[in-house]
C-alpha cells in the first residue's frame, strides 16, 4: 500500500514538473513575441501554475504544496499541510490569487 502512494506521488510529481516545463515555454515565447511587461507575466504565469495545480482539487500531496511555495513564499496560505500527506485547498486563498490572475491577464490584454 506504501509502495502504491509513493509511486501516487511520483507521478504527481512527474505531472506537475511537465506542466512547470510547458508553462515556461509558453512564457518564454510569450516575452519573445510581445512587448508586454515582464514582471507582469511572470506573475500570470506563477498563478496560473499554481492555480491550474490546485483547480477543483480539495488538496494536493504535500511534497506538490511544498514545491508551490518554494517558488514563492505568498502560496504558503494557499495551503493547509495536515499530518496524513495532504496540502488541503484554502479556497478564500484560491479566489483571491484566481481573482487577481484575471485582473493581470485582463491587463495584459489591453496593452
Amino acid at each position: 500500500m506504501n509502495l502504491m502512494y509513493q509511486r501516487l506521488n511520483e507521478l504527481e510529481k512527474s505531472k506537475y514538473k511537465l506542466k512547470s516545463d510547458i508553462l515556461e515555454k509558453k512564457r518564454d515565447l510569450l516575452h519573445i513575441k510581445t512587448n508586454q511587461n515582464p514582471l507582469a507575466l511572470e506573475r500570470l504565469f506563477e498563478l496560473s501554475e499554481v492555480l491550474q495545480l490546485t483547480e477543483e482539487c480539495e488538496w494536493v500531496s504535500s511534497s506538490i504544496a511544498i514545491e508551490a511555495v518554494k517558488a514563492n513564499k505568498e502560496f504558503l496560505k494557499l495551503f493547509d499541510v495536515k499530518d496524513d500527506g495532504k496540502a488541503y485547498i484554502n479556497k478564500e486563498e484560491f479566489n483571491r490569487l484566481h481573482e487577481e490572475f484575471i485582473r493581470i491577464k485582463f491587463e495584459q490584454n489591453n496593452i
